[in-house]
């Protein structure tokens, strides 16, 4: 159980330093800020999804793949990263077309 929670509080820190660009770059309307924010976003989406995997594949080994909580942060997870990903990258074509 101790690897479930070790990766839980990864995906979670890896989600808040994700939310905490996202309300950075929403807060301010320089462009370098936002395409800095847009590259960091996308250089850690690489490990969260690996994290995730991993930690989805440890869940199926131990046959407790239909946890609702474990559903649930898989969800809404990968919505918000969705949601902070469409938002940075329309915030950055706009900000490049009308600048």
């Amino acid at each position: 159980m101790l690897e479930y929670q070790i990766l839980l509080i990864e995906v979670l820190l890896i989600l808040g330093i994700n939310i905490f660009i996202f309300i950075y770059s929403a807060l301010s309307v320089d462009m370098s800020i936002t395409l800095i924010s847009l590259s960091i976003f996308l250089i850690i989406l690489i490990p969260f999804y690996l994290i995730l995997e991993k930690l989805e594949i440890l869940l199926y080994i131990d046959n407790i793949e239909e946890n609702p909580f474990f559903k649930l942060v898989f969800f809404y997870s990968t919505l918000i990263n969705v949601f902070i990903g469409m938002y940075l990258t329309i915030e950055s074509i706009y900000l490049i077309a009308f600048s």
